[in-house]
């Protein structure tokens, strides 16, 4: 079931990083592995400036709890966000595709993964602010409107 859950007010950024895996992509040879508030903030950079084009952050060392995965092109970026506890999916949407089944020409880090373009954004900015807010928290950005997906 795939519901849009809206914007809200965003509270102040906690101190301390939550994250306990960082890499710039999909498989465990890409991962980082000096995690410190300089490292995220060097993430951050490099999406909101396009020079990382694929992002995997999670509350834990495997990823098994959940996970912030972001793959991009020049042009589109696909965030998503997994908890597995709760079985929820939190993706960026495009509401011009909401309706279609294409895919996004985003190559994958992992070599095989597809992207939705429905579960696409253009701006590099608000993704920059997603990946530094679930560093953080390991929660959505709520300054973005985001597609909540379901297994109900």
């Amino acid at each position: 079931m795939e519901k849009i859950i809206r914007k809200r007010e965003i509270p102040p950024l906690p101190e301390e990083i939550k994250i306990e895996m960082a890499g710039c992509g999909a498989l465990p040879s890409q991962a980082i592995k000096d995690i410190s508030e300089a490292c995220v903030q060097d993430i951050v950079e490099k999406v909101r400036t396009g020079k990382s084009y694929s992002v995997m952050l999670a509350p834990d060392e495997n990823g098994e709890d959940g996970y912030l995965m972001l793959e991009s092109s020049p042009d589109l970026i696909f965030l998503q966000i997994w908890d597995a506890e709760a079985e929820i999916a939190w993706s960026c949407f495009n509401p011009e595709f909401l309706d279609s089944d294409e895919e996004a020409p985003i190559e994958p880090s992992d070599g095989q993964s597809v992207f939705p373009l429905k579960c696409t954004m253009r701006d590099r900015e608000m993704a920059a602010k997603c990946v530094e807010w679930y560093a953080y928290t390991c929660e959505p950005y709520p300054g973005m409107d985001w597609l909540k997906e379901t297994q109900e």
